[in-house]
């Protein structure tokens, strides 16, 4: 049932079906809405490193859900709400992440739920979808509890009764890295499409299911921000036309959503960031998910510069190796570690970095730290395809001397924007990344 905030008594056309013949009804009812207090408790669960906050039934909650029937069960919805957190020094191991989430109860049914989508970004930002850090999708290692608190009845009419009662909505299992920093956070219910013919009298087919990711203003919230900075996004492009919008755009109250994370401060020496360095310009490179795609030549010679820093002091490296190429020589800065590799002759292709048996200044060892790096001569925008998208970005800046703005354009590294760069580019049109 797609939720509307506001409700009031016109006639309702829909399209039903039944008994293999299809009935355009003119249906009119009367419309009652309601809001109640929740029950209290709840709150943030053992081990929360951050919380946001719970329910609070003055914030409008927003669509957050995949897989459930919508619009009268003739499509189904995919709407993602995501919200800020901070990440402190020396950074977190993150085993769970959940989200709180007000379901449909219509009538005697339940939004049913199936498994559970969870995404950690960096850099959202209005129409940006920023950077992937870490993702998942599971069927197996999710829970769905209740939070005992509610908004209670907020529709009534003759055929049935609509509530909205809260759940929580968590993937377990996770392991994933987060070195200090800002992030996005969404955890959407996948859910099952219920289908329901109510009648006789009132005949209609009706979406039974739907989640809504709780608002909240930060009551009881954990780490920061808590519940109160206005900085929340939605994705929904195909229910409600929103591509990477701030939830304040759609109805213009401010929005903060109910949801969080669960882990520990890493006790053991972890790898906290990484890049690739040309000429002084680093392009990051993830550490979790989709890896950093490196554009930029390595002639001469095959050459490139990873660099892995470590939420702690470096002392020693054991060894140090790449799947594509050699390691000519290795250096360490505090946390930072710098490979120097040469013959490097794999372009459009991924090569792994490795570094065995690091130990830091208390002597704790980390067997390996292992990083994925995608290499794609030309691929200005770093899409994992060279293009024409590529030749226009080069293009546009032929004549500029490389910056922080630009350097990806610089692909033969010679400080400076050329032809040289837009034929290397055109050369490459058609190459792609595995």
């Amino acid at each position: 049932m797609k939720r509307s905030t506001a409700f009031t008594t016109k006639p309702r056309l829909q399209r039903c079906s039944t008994a293999g013949r299809t009935l355009l009804l003119l249906i009119t009812f009367t419309v009652a809405c309601f809001a109640f207090a929740p029950v209290a408790n709840g709150q943030a669960p053992p081990g929360a490193l951050w919380y946001n906050g719970d329910l609070d039934v003055n914030v409008v909650e927003q669509q957050n859900a995949m897989g459930f029937g919508y619009n009268q069960c003739v499509s189904e919805s995919n709407s993602h709400i995501y919200d800020d957190f901070n990440v402190p020094a020396p950074g977190w191991v993150v085993t769970d992440v959940f989200s709180d989430n007000l379901l449909e109860l219509f009538g005697s049914n339940l939004s049913k739920i199936d498994g559970v989508l969870w995404e950690i970004r960096q850099g959202v930002s209005e129409g940006n979808p920023g950077t992937l850090v870490a993702n998942g999708a599971t069927y197996i290692n999710y829970s769905v509890t209740s939070t005992g608190r509610s908004k209670g009845a907020y529709c009534s009419n003759p055929i049935v009764n609509v509530s909205l009662v809260e759940y929580r909505v968590m993937a377990s299992g996770l392991n994933v890295f987060l070195a200090p920093g800002t992030y996005f956070l969404n955890v959407t219910p996948i859910g099952s499409e219920q289908c329901v013919f109510y009648g006789p009298g009132f005949e209609f087919t009706e979406a039974v299911g739907a989640a809504f990711n709780s608002g909240t203003n930060g009551a009881n919230c954990v780490g920061t921000p808590c519940g109160n900075n206005n900085l929340a996004f939605i994705n929904a492009p195909d229910d409600l036309g929103a591509n990477w919008e701030p939830t304040t755009n759609l109805d213009g109250s401010s929005h903060d959503f109910a949801m969080g994370v669960l882990g520990n401060p890493p006790s053991n020496l972890a790898l906290a960031g990484a890049a690739s360095l040309k000429h002084g310009f680093n392009i990051p490179m993830p550490i979790n998910g989709q890896a950093g795609i490196e554009d930029r030549s390595g002639q001469p010679g095959g050459a490139y510069t990873i660099t892995m820093t470590f939420n702690e002091n470096i002392a020693s490296v054991g060894r140090t190796s790449a799947s594509c190429g050699k390691v000519a020589s290795t250096s360490i800065d505090g946390t930072t570690l710098t490979i120097n590799l040469t013959k490097v002759s794999c372009n459009a292709s991924h090569i792994t970095v490795t570094a065995n048996d690091v130990k830091d200044s208390a002597g704790i060892n980390l067997d390996a730290a292992c990083l994925d790096v995608g290499l794609l001569l030309g691929d200005v925008n770093g899409d994992g395809a060279v293009d024409s998208a590529d030749l226009d970005i080069v293009n546009s800046q032929i004549g500029q001397p490389t910056s922080e703005e630009n350097f990806r354009s610089d692909i033969n590294n010679d400080g400076v924007i050329s032809a040289a760069d837009v034929r290397i580019v055109t050369q490459q049109q058609g190459t792609r990344l595995p």
